[in-house]
């Protein structure tokens, strides 16, 4: 798959000639750049940049397979080097302050630092109460979500952040267009994944694990990681046949040093066994099943 860079401009809400607004006693930081879009191999990602000079912050929601996660990146120009377990973030200022899913300090290339978080951009309430797996995805099968997550999305203009210097609150414009845009990154992405992609949209279940806590304590922190106390952050995508076995490992983005990347695959293909995904029609076929290893001490 080509690696490839879309500028998303007016049709998504293009940059703002005035970089840095006041509001109360925050900063209100406008966009500096338009939305692009990053189809990589192994994932799609959002990006936006907002501010200039002294202040200044960087925004990316990446998602790795069709659904509702949005492993997102905050980071600041006057974020420490630590993490905070104080940053809090907030879609919108009526809404509620949440606690980051994550909570993994992040340094730039550039420079800025911050953290990488999870926050939940779709709710789906009734959800909670299906604890059966074949209900909830019949539940997903039979509900729009590409369109439940536009519509939610448009109500969206603003993320705000504490814990990472100053308060700010990053002006986003609408937000609609640019998931919608996510969402055809990530469609196009699973043609690449040797999946029969329109039998996976009504899936009667997931590749599961059947082992999944036992497996979970399989999973080994290198050595060498641990001695110098270095945290990490795994997304691994595991191909699953029709039988359930295990046909592939593949690192998504990674994030952190080579020794977390090796023992994560290797782990987990000697962790985990697997019930097959089955079709609308209850028929195995072969699939794929994502999880993310985060090692902290």
């Amino acid at each position: 798959m080509d690696f490839r860079w879309l500028a998303l401009g007016i049709a998504l809400g293009g940059s703002t000639a005035s970089p840095l607004l006041a509001a109360d006693d925050r900063l209100a930081l406008a966009p500096s750049s338009p939305w692009t879009i990053d189809y990589a191999a192994d994932s799609c990602a959002l990006r936006r940049t907002f501010g200039s000079g002294k202040e200044q912050a960087f925004l990316e929601m990446r998602r790795f397979a069709p659904g509702w996660g949005l492993q997102t990146t905050i980071a600041s120009s006057r974020a420490g080097a630590r993490f905070d377990r104080n940053v809090r973030y907030r879609f919108t200022d009526d809404a509620e302050w949440q606690y980051p899913g994550l909570g993994l300090a992040v340094t730039l290339d550039n420079g800025l630092k911050g953290a990488i978080v999870e926050p939940p951009l779709v709710e789906l309430p009734e959800l909670e109460a299906i604890e059966d797996d074949a209900e909830r995805a019949a539940y997903f099968s039979a509900i729009d979500f590409r369109a439940i997550e536009r519509q939610q999305a448009a109500a969206i203009d603003s993320l705000s952040v504490r814990g990472l210097g100053r308060e700010f609150t990053l002006q986003l414009g609408k937000l609609e267009a640019p998931i919608g845009a996510l969402q055809d990154c990530v469609d196009e992405l699973t043609t690449h994944w040797n999946i029969d992609v329109e039998a996976h949209k009504t899936l009667t279940r997931k590749a599961t694990p059947v082992n999944w806590r036992a497996g979970s304590r399989m999973l080994d922190y290198p050595p060498r990681m641990a001695r110098e106390g270095m945290p990490g952050l795994v997304n691994v995508r595991l191909a699953i046949d029709e039988t359930g076995k295990i046909t592939g490992c593949s690192i998504q983005m990674p994030l952190s040093d080579p020794a977390f990347e090796e023992s994560s695959c290797d782990d987990i293909q000697h962790a985990f066994d697997f019930d097959p995904a089955l079709d609308k029609d209850g028929k195995p076929i072969a699939s794929y099943w994502i999880t993310r290893v985060v090692f902290r001490l």
